[in-house]
């Protein structure tokens, strides 16, 4: 399985890997293991909320994860990752 991240405004959306909803608010949920190959395209800023264990991660655009990231197959940069708590 394989999924693609794209922000944009939306009310709610959903695939296997992540719910994003807001009502006003924003809230972002992620899996706490994801399988497969997530891609964040370039161009888009990401926020992943660990701990977290994803198959294979390619950053094209700008990733933000939020406390631990573990990639159990392969990672592939172009753009770039940042860590905080």
């Amino acid at each position: 399985m394989s999924s693609t991240l794209f922000i944009d405004n939306i009310t709610k959306k959903s695939d296997n890997t992540l719910n994003i909803m807001s009502d006003g608010n924003f809230v972002h949920q992620n899996h706490s293991t994801i399988s497969g190959t997530t891609t964040i395209p370039s161009g888009s800023n990401s926020l992943l909320v660990g701990p977290t264990t994803i198959a294979t991660l390619t950053v094209n655009g700008n990733l933000n994860v939020i406390q631990s990231l573990n990639v159990t197959n392969e990672l592939n940069i172009v753009g770039s990752i940042s860590f905080s708590g």
